[in-house]
Formats: structure tokens, C-alpha cells, sequence
């Protein structure tokens, strides 16, 4: 973040039931509509399967690894 330009003011960690409850599974529940509204073009066919893989990959090793948010300000 500071060899970005921007001073680190604070963070947070979302717990697993928010990636898990909140985010992954609404995710996998509407991908068959985001791909269809985008008519199975390669780029959303992509961007889908990356989703899915980081899903997957979140509940495999969810207790090896999460996710910080960091706020900043720009200097």
C-alpha cells in the first residue's frame, strides 16, 4: 500500500461464515444464470471457472489462509 501512495489507517479479517455463507455459496448458486445473461462467451466462461476454483480452493484450505482487508488513505 505505501509504495502505492497510500498510508495503511486499518484492517479486518471477515470471518469463514461470511466467505462461506455469503459470498461462495450465493456465487455458485447464480453462476449458471451469470453465464447464460452473458451467453456462455469465453470471458465469462472464464471468469466463472476462477471463481469456482477459488470457492473450491477457500474450502479446502480455509484453515491455512483467509482474507484482510486493509483501509488506507492516499498521502
Amino acid at each position: 500500500m505505501e509504495q502505492a501512495g497510500y498510508t495503511p489507517v486499518a484492517h479486518f479479517v471477515l470471518p469463514e461464515n461470511c466467505w462461506t455463507e455469503n459470498f461462495f455459496r450465493p456465487m455458485r448458486k447464480h453462476a449458471e444464470a451469470f453465464l447464460q445473461r452473458h451467453g456462455y462467451s469465453q470471458a465469462a466462461r472464464d471468469f466463472a471457472t476462477r471463481e469456482l476454483d477459488e470457492a473450491n480452493i477457500y474450502q479446502e484450505y480455509k484453515s491455512y489462509y483467509g482474507y484482510v482487508f486493509y483501509i488506507g488513505i492516499k498521502n
